[in-house]
């Protein structure tokens, strides 16, 4: 992790996009769902990574709307651009957008806030380009309890590289939905609204999802140290600490679970 955040170099990138998306895609959806969106709707997907909710969003608003996608990590935008080259990718903080005033209705950003090292300015940002009456929609994971596999994943990752017992109070910090509740109250928003947004995903073999999703994150040069006989014991591990429910078919029922946060830009004149 670096002060910018969520960073991955292109091959984690294209990893992410294959592995991580397994329980990633489905909170998109979800969050577009309760974006509430309508065809023509202008779309921000605030540190869009490789693109999900942006692409989730696409599907509602179609060609009368617009949809752009801003990351930082110009990995992420690439494979972003190799999936949906219509969307537009931008490569851009997210404290300081290049983007005019009110320009979208609807500001989206999964999994960012936790990662912000400015997370005021940017929900100030996120304040700016929205219309009147717009909308941000944000996830932050809920923790701990809530994420059995995220949390089992840091906490052995932690205690093999203590350089990652940093990195991983900040992707699961505690409070996150009265941080998102202050940051949005800070920059403008009204009518804050945070909810629990959660879904499970069947993994057939759970080592093996393990090994390869960890090694789309950040914290993959941990366990790239490891022989393949190593990596097998580590896996083992995780599964052995893993507190999941088994599937019918014999694998896994992942749980996740994420503070939603749905805040409201009020018109000034409405505000008075």
């Amino acid at each position: 992790m670096n002060e910018s955040g969520f960073q991955l170099a292109m091959h984690q990138a294209s990893l992410y996009e294959g592995q991580s998306a397994v329980f990633m895609a489905p909170s998109a959806n979800l969050m577009v769902d309760a974006m509430d969106l309508q065809r023509g709707d202008q779309v921000l997907d605030l540190a869009c990574g490789t693109g999900l909710v942006a692409r989730a969003a696409r599907r509602v608003v179609g060609t009368d709307g617009r949809v752009v996608g801003a990351d930082l990590n110009p990995a992420m935008l690439a494979v972003a651009n190799s999936i949906e080259p219509e969307i537009e990718w931008l490569q851009a903080p997210a404290d300081r957008l290049p983007l005019d005033d009110e320009a979208f209705t609807h500001v989206a950003c999964q999994q960012g806030f936790q990662f912000f090292p400015h997370a005021s300015a940017a929900a100030a940002e996120a304040f700016r380009v929205l219309r009147p009456h717009g909308r941000l929609v944000a996830t932050v994971w809920a923790t701990p309890g809530h994420n059995p596999y995220i949390e089992t994943q840091l906490a052995i990752l932690a205690e093999l590289d203590a350089t990652v017992a940093e990195s991983a109070r900040t992707a699961t910090p505690v409070k996150a939905d009265e941080m998102m509740v202050g940051v949005a109250s800070d920059a403008g928003f009204t009518e804050i609204n945070v909810s629990l947004l959660e879904h499970t995903v069947e993994v057939a073999d759970v080592e093996a999802f393990f090994l390869s999703q960890t090694a789309s994150t950040p914290w993959a040069p941990v366990i790239a140290m490891f022989t393949a006989d190593e990596l097998q014991i580590l896996a083992g591990m995780f599964a052995a600490r893993l507190k999941a429910p088994g599937a019918a078919s014999g694998g896994y029922l992942l749980r996740f679970a994420s503070h939603m946060l749905i805040a409201r830009k009020e018109p000034f004149d409405e505000l008075s």
